[in-house]
């Protein structure tokens, strides 16, 4: 279960993330969050990231998830 500080992370990138919703960015982020938790993924998906540092690629992508994120809230917020 995520803690109010994840969620609060995850409600500003899903806000301000260009194309949230198929990003395959994203969908890598959340297979490799489960993984991290324990929880259950699929066969092929375990396939795809076998031999992977699960929480170095983890931690790659959702900073640049975040940082896409930060740079289109500036622009929305502060358009030149």
């Amino acid at each position: 279960m995520k803690n109010n500080s994840e969620l609060e992370y995850w409600n500003f990138i899903e806000k301000y993330y260009p194309l949230y919703y198929s990003c395959d960015e994203v969908l890598l982020s959340d297979i490799l969050s489960r993984k991290l938790n324990g929880e259950e993924i699929s066969e092929e998906d375990e396939r795809y990231i076998e031999g992977w540092n699960i929480k170095e690629e983890l931690l790659k992508i959702d900073m640049e998830l975040f940082e896409k994120a930060s740079k289109n809230y500036f622009n929305q917020t502060y358009p030149e």
